[in-house]
């Protein structure tokens, strides 16, 4: 502490001095004692929620182009710290006290996951750690991590090969969402939602409710039907 929060609106920034003071009140040092101040944001997560009551999404941006934060809006808050930066680090969060977390880690979403404070069954190959995953030999690239509402963390590193099989959606659908950075969890609710439509319109209906483009949707369902003509 402190974590700067920027806000929307003036009641925001009320909650956020309210939060912060009770915060400061909490017996531990965020700097030695990470984890176990990461613990205690969790372990109050009812009543961080109850101090700030905005709704997500909050982006925690651990590493950009100046100061660290936690943003309320992707564009252009977040965009204008990470866009150009090799080694940008953030994440996007529905709940206040998780972004928290992520700040007192140190934009260690791993270390989350293994003490139990965050979990994302969504998580892609593309977003796992070097440790966790065997990357492909080639040049380093940095990529982003989607869902259907967009842009929700970022990576650099070497390529992955595409190895998810979306039998449901065909290969080269599959493929297209993998390359593009659309976690597991995403691409198989694509092939439920592909499953469950008659006809283009619902598919991009359904979809497009959930914040993809309408254009992208459009273009998936056309490589979807071509696998499925071509028994893929």
């Amino acid at each position: 502490m402190p974590i700067v929060i920027k806000c929307t609106t003036a009641e925001e920034a009320n909650d956020a001095l309210r939060l912060h003071t009770v915060l400061n009140q909490l017996q531990y040092n965020a700097e030695t004692d990470q984890e176990m101040f990461a613990k205690a944001l969790a372990a109050a997560s009812h009543s961080i929620a109850q101090l700030f009551m905005a709704s997500g999404p909050f982006y925690a941006v651990y590493h950009g182009k100046t100061q660290k934060a936690i943003f309320r809006t992707y564009y252009p808050d977040v965009e204008n710290q990470v866009h150009g930066e090799l080694y940008a680090k953030f994440h996007r969060f529905e709940f206040i006290h998780e972004a928290l977390v992520y700040m007192v880690l140190r934009g260690d979403i791993n270390k989350m996951k293994a003490l139990g404070l965050y979990s994302d069954s969504g998580n892609s190959n593309a977003a796992k750690s070097k440790q966790e995953t065997k990357l492909s030999e080639g040049h380093r690239v940095y990529s982003h991590i989607r869902d259907l509402t967009g842009i929700i963390g970022s990576i650099y590193g070497t390529s992955l090969a595409p190895k998810y099989e979306a039998h449901q959606i065909g290969r080269h659908a599959g493929y297209y969402l993998q390359a593009h950075g659309y976690t597991e969890e995403t691409i198989d609710n694509i092939a439920v939602v592909y499953a469950r439509s008659t006809a283009v319109e619902e598919f991009v209906e359904i979809l497009n409710s959930g914040g993809m483009a309408a254009t992208e949707i459009r273009w998936l369902w056309d490589l979807i039907q071509h696998d499925d003509d071509c028994g893929s």
